[in-house]
């Protein structure tokens, strides 16, 4: 009779432990399957600019701008009065925020080293087109200074708001005075020299433009 028993436990022996490691699988599985159903976030090109870590004074030739998330998302307020500017067009002419009072401005910092401002500067050039006849004047300030390639790269993207230059990238006295710390970033002014919004040109309400032109 031992041996009978011991036969069978014998016969028994293989399929117990097939069946743990089946229950272990299963186990692993199910573990698996509650890491992948996490969720996960997409960041959009809104969520994206670059910031001070870039080199601090960048060339023209840096065309592979790091893309890092913005550190400051979108503001809309009426409560800051625009620090005023002046500074000189393509063609060598001074140029200040204050000849543009009563009528609605939209400022638009950049540099060509910054991919998500290359990104952004159709949809800068939609809103002049679009708005411009109506009263809204597009301001494009330029932070490495009108070099040939700055320069060539306006003419050759048929960009036709207006532009100026400021010059020392991160170290530029009109960025700073605006408290730019990652680019493009972009200001709408109303006619009486209010920051309506701060933040990305692509996340600009077309409505708020609306809003403030005649």
């Amino acid at each position: 009779m031992k041996q009978v028993l011991a036969g069978a436990l014998l016969c028994l022996l293989p399929a117990l432990l097939l069946a743990q490691s089946l229950a272990e699988v299963a186990k692993e599985e199910r573990a698996r399957r509650r890491s992948n159903d996490a969720p996960v976030r997409a960041f959009t090109e809104q969520d994206i600019g670059s910031t001070p870590e870039e080199p601090a004074a960048p060339t023209s030739t840096d065309t592979d701008g790091r893309a890092l998330v913005s550190p400051a998302p979108p503001i809309i307020a009426s409560t800051k009065t625009a620090p005023l500017f002046s500074l000189e067009d393509r063609g060598g002419r001074r140029v200040s925020l204050s000849d543009f009072r009563g009528q609605a401005v939209l400022v638009d910092f950049w540099a060509t080293w910054c991919a998500p401002c290359r990104s952004s500067m159709p949809q800068v050039e939609k809103l002049h087109q679009r708005y411009g006849a109506r009263g809204l004047q597009v301001i494009g300030i330029n932070i490495e200074g009108p070099s040939h390639d700055v320069l060539g790269y306006i003419e050759e993207g048929g960009y036709s708001f207006l532009f100026l230059f400021d010059e020392g990238n991160w170290r530029s006295d009109v960025l700073q005075s605006y408290g730019v710390q990652s680019i493009p970033r972009s200001f709408l002014i109303d006619p009486q020299g209010q920051i309506l919004y701060s933040g990305h040109p692509d996340s600009l309400s077309e409505a708020l433009v609306e809003a403030i032109l005649p």
